[in-house]
């Protein structure tokens, strides 16, 4: 992972499809859809494949449903990694 990429670098990503979905026009747009189509079926999947780790943290599971849902493996990995420290 790069060190300058964190949780606030998807914000970014996604205001950029917003405007793009807003205010482009034909294949912008499209694209746009089709990569939040494409993200949202991704941090799907990677909650299912790393639900073992969240319940292993505790917590609200409707959290960490929505927080890999907005954040992805920026939510999911450095609990993974505290868990790997402490272990």
């Amino acid at each position: 992972m790069l060190p300058a990429m964190n949780k606030n670098s998807v914000w970014i990503l996604y205001i950029g499809c917003a405007l793009a979905i807003l205010l482009g026009s034909g294949e912008i747009a499209t694209g746009a859809w089709w990569l939040i189509a494409i993200l949202a079926v991704t941090h799907l999947a990677e909650f299912v494949v790393k639900r073992d780790v969240m319940v292993r943290a505790g917590g609200s599971m409707g959290n960490h449903f929505v927080q890999t849902m907005i954040y992805g493996f920026f939510h999911w990995k450095p609990i993974e990694d505290g868990q790997n420290a402490d272990s």
